[in-house]
């Protein structure tokens, strides 16, 4: 791991906040110079000068080592502020002890110091600050997060490091480059993992030097979603509200000092254009502001409430969303990983899903995709009076059985949350790519009462609700 950390940006964000040592004595920093930082003590309410330097040997010294001793010998005479500034890191807490140490908490924290390096979180203590925007030309939009480590310089780039400040349920749209709109929604789920990414930067410059897309270290987050808009946001429309746009970035300016990485930038003074890195920070207010986003963080915040019990339950799901298949690589690093949630990328997982979905539609039966406020299920059907709510799950001789006990459980799960949104007769469908080798998964699903679809049934699936057919397919 590279002992490289920047801490300029965090030094910069805390200008004017008053920031405990590790005894509770305030500080407060009025100034960043080239060189040094100017801190006001109790003592020294005018500041004293503090080099910048220091800061930054002690904050290289945490990286490497994971722990550092708040004292005079280890940190020099202004070691209290400089040992507050520590515990302003990413992943750092205070040890009691005497002296006091400050400690990095864990490996993830440690990666993310080293490899990301420190943003300015303007948005840290506000909570409705939760949303993001992806600018992208991708054609699986959506379908999750993934950038490089760095730029094709080599450098740090706040465009990509900003995906490790994603909070688990954090809202992210999706601005599609192509459609020249804001097009869907999803949520952050999991933690940030690693794989090589095949990647060409939208920097015009770049993009003409390098001129095709090259394998290179990334970074990858997993989201629910994504939710299509009712109505995308259009750059047009974006640009009838530039007047909204602009006030609520002269707003953000003059509440917090240093970078905001806003996603807009206005071309010549005026003209109102996206921002060329690829993750930017969503204001809550420009999200306020136009009625196609607050209607989608609505419906996020109403998918994170408990599972209502309505006595006559809402329609099915939505437009059946066509499974998409990520440039994931077949192996990722993860800090933490949701299966689920990685599988859906996969070329089998999509195929199977996608086919099922045909073969319902041409027999008259309309496959459904979840809403917000639904369980996370692959697709869903209705037909004489059943819903049907199916786990597709991709399977390899080595990963058999793990997939399907994934999925099962997966599936009984949807049924049981589908029941409680009021569904009276809800049968669960395990589908996996293939016939499973173990015939006793067919034995096991018949007495929990789940359908074992395999896609060499599929001509099958149209005659579920019949009970005689059902009861045929079992008994295979």
């Amino acid at each position: 791991m590279a002992a490289d950390v920047d801490v300029r940006e965090l030094l910069q964000s805390l200008i004017g906040e008053e920031i405990a040592t590790a005894t509770g004595r305030p500080n407060t920093i009025l100034e960043l110079g080239d060189d040094s930082v100017l801190v006001a003590t109790g003592r020294s309410p005018r500041g004293q000068q503090v080099p910048l330097a220091w800061v930054q040997d002690a904050a290289q010294r945490l990286l490497t080592e994971g722990e550092v001793e708040i004292s005079v010998p280890s940190l020099g005479h202004r070691s209290a502020f400089v040992g507050a500034v520590l515990l302003r890191l990413p992943g750092a807490a205070l040890v009691s002890a005497t002296p006091p140490r400050v400690r990095l908490a864990d490996p993830a924290s440690a990666y993310r110091l080293s490899e990301a390096g420190q943003v300015n979180a303007w948005w840290a203590d506000e909570p409705r600050q939760r949303f993001w925007l992806e600018i992208t030309d991708r054609p699986d939009i959506g379908v999750d997060l993934h950038c490089p480590q760095r730029d094709a310089a080599g450098n740090r780039n706040t465009g990509y490091s900003l995906i490790w400040w994603l909070g688990i349920g954090d809202i992210v749209f999706h601005y599609s480059l192509n459609e020249r709109a804001i097009v869907a929604w999803s949520l952050a789920a999991g933690a940030v993992t690693e794989a090589p990414t095949v990647w060409l930067s939208h920097r015009g410059e770049t993009r003409r030097r390098l001129q095709v897309a090259r394998a290179q270290p990334g970074w990858w987050r997993d989201l629910e979603g994504p939710f299509p808009l009712e109505q995308p946001v259009t750059l047009a429309q974006l640009r009838e509200g530039v007047d909204v746009v602009r006030a609520v970035l002269d707003e953000l300016k003059a509440t917090h000092p240093g970078s905001l990485y806003f996603p807009f930038f206005f071309w010549g003074g005026t003209e109102l254009r996206p921002m060329q890195p690829y993750l930017n920070k969503l204001p809550a207010e420009l999200v306020d502001a136009f009625p196609q986003l607050a209607a989608a963080a609505a419906s996020a915040a109403s998918a994170g409430s408990p599972t209502p019990s309505p006595s006559t339950p809402t329609a099915l799901g939505e437009a059946y969303r066509e499974a998409r298949v990520s440039g994931l690589p077949g192996e990722r690093e993860p800090f933490s990983v949701d299966p689920a949630l990685v599988e859906r990328g996969l070329k089998g997982h999509a195929d199977t899903q996608n086919e099922l979905a045909r073969v319902l539609h041409d027999a008259g039966i309309e496959p459904r995709s979840r809403r917000p406020q639904e369980p996370n299920f692959d697709l869903a059907w209705e037909t004489d009076g059943s819903v049907f709510v199916a786990e597709i799950k991709s399977i390899t001789d080595d990963n058999e059985e793990g997939q399907l006990r994934l999925g099962l459980g997966q599936v009984l799960r949807n049924r049981h949350r589908l029941q409680a949104l009021g569904r009276e007769h809800v049968v669960a469908v395990l589908v996996p790519e293939r016939p499973p080798r173990d015939a006793s998964w067919r034995e096991l699903c018949e007495e929990l009462g789940v359908v074992l679809l395999s896609r060499d049934d599929f001509h099958l699936a149209s005659t579920l609700g019949n009970e005689s057919k059902h009861r045929s397919l079992r008994d295979r």
